[in-house]
């Protein structure tokens, strides 16, 4: 196995040699050759030209030409089991050319589906493998293709697929009951492969397959190694939360730490043992004054990151306000650094899953903090000196603090509308043949993570490790998705924190204004007038300051909401760009399969802007940040979704929004929704269009929404019979 970097296409068939990656040089260029599993026999050359078209059988199969082949057929000249000088059949040129109709027409026709041919002695099967046509490979294995046949290099087709890193074609054959860790002839499994290759999706499916994560092949190699071939962070961090061995050596006494010296990854190394809590010799990371069992304990860490803000906060509230502001400002930037660095201390210590602060309770436990301090000092400061003066400001606030509290409660710890997971395999297997049936096998209407049919709007979390149904987004200051059951909450908890604010900030100020003035109050950089407000009370003021700097973001949050509203659109939809039509992906993904080659949008040019990388294809090395600290918390706060929902404005968008029945219905649909508001809702229920639907199992658009302004509705051609496409 190489370490060279090149794209899977250029690698396509490339195998793990039997040297050890110490053998490799640390410029990255093998010492000892490829081995190419497809090279000329599985190159569609151009036939030769002496040949007429009409009877050259090869050429017939590549380009799908049924009639000609059936003409051909009838002559009696030539069968469906015609095999050249290196024993290729038509079926294997129909297979690898992605000729669907062609391939049923053939084998019908009496073609033998596990001939092997060609250079690589490889099924059609294996051809259809390595170029991802899983729709083909269906098809195959539904004719009793066997996927445990190898071909001369001693793949089977689960390493051929593996090569190419197509997640969704590893499920399929994984469901045929191929065992997870069969190995090729140098005792390489299907998740060393995509360790190596770095494909981050498939060593997730593999090893929640129950892959071996410490296999090891001839040199002793286990997948860990090669992943530091590759120097895939995502891959090593999968392994290493599967028990990878972290010291395990090869035949060559090679630890996984001397492989990333010479391949040149130790920096992707020390950056996973970090992430997952060991030293940097592998070693677990130690907790002072034995407090292990504590600090890895999920559930407590979890209360502890949610309720360290409160001290945080009140302890930077009270250095501003008690000590002069020269003083005051770099004493408490330096302290909360230092609670900062405390907590992260912590988390490195604690659960894997907590190893970066935004993915804890902490910023949920941030807005908590201000939410009661902010109560604390109304009660026992602002109410007494203002329930006679403003009476109906104070009654109010109290309205709206409390409902501010309840929603944001609710929105926190209740089932956003997680979709239902399918436990068996059973069931998981009978789901992905209902969806090949339906030419919906794609990353649109199946989630790879949970191995079940994706409901209509909704989303895989990788937060949550869930789906969510009518996903709207994943928010970090309520620690949990908001999706059909909680969105209501989440609006009515921001709409009523932004007039709380507003009301607090009025009674604030009439509460200061009616409080005697200090004598000789001084100050250092404000002037007299100021000065003598500042000093009545500090505290609550700096309160205030720190309630109106987050009253920025709840604006824009609650103006990006209330105009998704109006749109019957989620932030999901509004970020990727209205394509939202579950048949509309579909249908290109089919359209893909039949002329592009392949049933991925992303590699047939056809996804959406917007949408992300596509599940289906694992060849990157997972998802890298761009734009750094400003990025992240443009996200955080909404920023970017604000300017996004600004640049389109008011504009119903129907025409590209299928769920959208104008503005009108859309809000009465939003805000007359008959579930309770303080109560329980059926999960997944929610109204469209003057109905109650349930998006859990909602797989198609209503017929009547097809319909856009011009009346013309779309037609969808997914439930069409695939070889009367073509």
């Amino acid at each position: 196995m190489s370490s060279n970097k090149s794209s899977p296409s250029e690698n396509l068939g490339s195998s793990p040699s039997a040297q050890t990656p110490g053998s490799t040089p640390a410029n990255g260029k093998s010492t000892s050759p490829n081995t190419d599993v497809e090279l000329k026999s599985m190159r569609p050359d151009a036939p030769k030209p002496s040949i007429p078209l009409g009877e050259d059988i090869m050429q017939l199969a590549r380009i799908g030409e049924i009639g000609a082949m059936q003409n051909l057929f009838a002559t009696k000249k030539l069968t469906a089991n015609h095999r050249d000088e290196e024993g290729i059949t038509p079926l294997h040129w129909a297979a690898i050319n992605n000729q669907y109709a062609m391939c049923k027409f053939l084998l019908d026709s009496g073609a033998d589906v596990n001939a092997k041919g060609g250079e690589s002695v490889a099924t059609p099967a294996m051809w259809a493998a390595q170029r991802c046509h899983y729709y083909i490979v269906n098809l195959l294995l539904s004719y009793g293709a066997d996927p445990l046949l190898t071909d001369v290099q001693g793949y089977n087709i689960l390493h051929l697929a593996t090569i190419d890193g197509n997640a969704f074609l590893l499920v399929l054959l994984l469901h045929q009951e191929i065992p997870v860790d069969v190995v090729d002839q140098q005792g390489h499994t299907g998740l060393m492969w995509a360790a190596y290759k770095g494909y981050p999706a498939c060593v997730d499916l593999f090893l929640r397959w129950g892959a071996n994560a410490n296999a090891v092949d001839e040199g002793g190699l286990t997948p860990l190694h090669w992943a530091l071939v590759k120097g895939s962070l995502p891959s090593v961090l999968k392994l290493l939360e599967y028990g990878a061995d972290r010291f395990a050596k090869t035949r060559d006494g090679k630890s996984p730490e001397t492989v990333a010296q010479e391949m040149n990854t130790l920096r992707i190394w020390n950056r996973a043992l970090a992430e997952r809590g060991f030293e940097a010799d592998g070693t677990q990371k130690p907790v002072p004054m034995g407090l292990a069992s504590l600090v890895r304990n999920k559930s407590l860490m979890a209360k502890f990151f949610f309720l360290w803000p409160f001290l945080t906060v009140l302890v930077a509230i009270w250095m501003l306000s008690n000590l002069p502001i020269l003083l005051g400002l770099p004493v408490t930037l330096a302290t909360l650094f230092g609670m900062q660095w405390l907590a992260q201390q912590v988390a490195n210590r604690g659960p894997s899953e907590f190893r970066i602060l935004q993915k804890t309770p902490y910023l949920a436990g941030v807005f908590a903090a201000s939410l009661f301090w902010v109560g604390f000092r109304w009660i026992f400061q602002v109410l007494p000196a203002t329930y006679s003066s403003h009476p109906i400001l104070n009654i109010s606030f109290a309205v709206f603090y409390s409902l501010t509290a309840w929603f944001y409660i609710m929105a926190m710890i209740g089932d956003p509308g997680y979709v239902p997971k399918i436990s068996s395999r059973n069931q998981q297997r009978e789901a992905v043949k209902q969806l090949f049936e339906l030419w919906k096998f794609d990353e649109e209407n199946f989630c790879v993570p949970c191995m079940s049919r994706k409901p209509l709007r909704s989303k895989h979390c990788r937060r949550c490790n869930r789906c969510v149904a009518k996903h709207d987004h994943h928010c970090p200051w309520i620690d949990n998705c908001v999706g059909a059951n909680n969105l209501r909450h989440f609006v009515m908890y921001i709409v009523s924190l932004e007039i709380g604010i507003i009301l607090f900030v009025q009674l604030t100020i009439g509460y200061i204004t009616d409080l005697p003035p200090l004598k000789d109050a001084q100050c250092s950089v404000i002037n007299d007038t100021l000065c003598d407000y500042v000093s009545r009370d500090a505290f609550t003021l700096v309160l205030n300051i720190w309630i109106i700097l987050q009253l920025v973001w709840v604006t824009m949050l609650c103006a990006v909401q209330l105009v998704q509203i109006s749109r019957n659109q989620t932030t999901f939809e509004n970020m990727r760009g209205h394509s939202i039509d579950r048949s509309l992906p579909s249908s290109q993904a089919f359209a893909s399969a039949m002329t592009a080659g392949t049933t991925s949008m992303d590699a047939a040019g056809l996804s959406a802007a917007g949408q992300g990388p596509n599940p289906a294809l694992a060849h990157s090395h997972g998802n890298r940040r761009r734009g750094g600290c400003l990025s992240s918390w443009s996200a955080l706060l909404g920023i970017d979704t604000f300017f996004v929902t600004a640049k389109d404005g008011l504009r119903d968008g129907r025409s590209r929004n299928p769920f959208s029945r104008g503005v009108t219905t859309n809000c009465r649909d939003f805000w007359c929704d008959p579930a309770p508001i303080f109560g329980k809702r059926e999960s997944g229920a929610a109204m469209l269009g003057g109905e109650v639907v349930n998006y859990n199992d909602m797989y198609e658009t209503p017929l009547r929404m097809h319909a856009g302004r011009s009346g013309d509705g779309y037609r969808s051609v997914a439930g069409e019979e695939p070889e009367h496409m073509v």
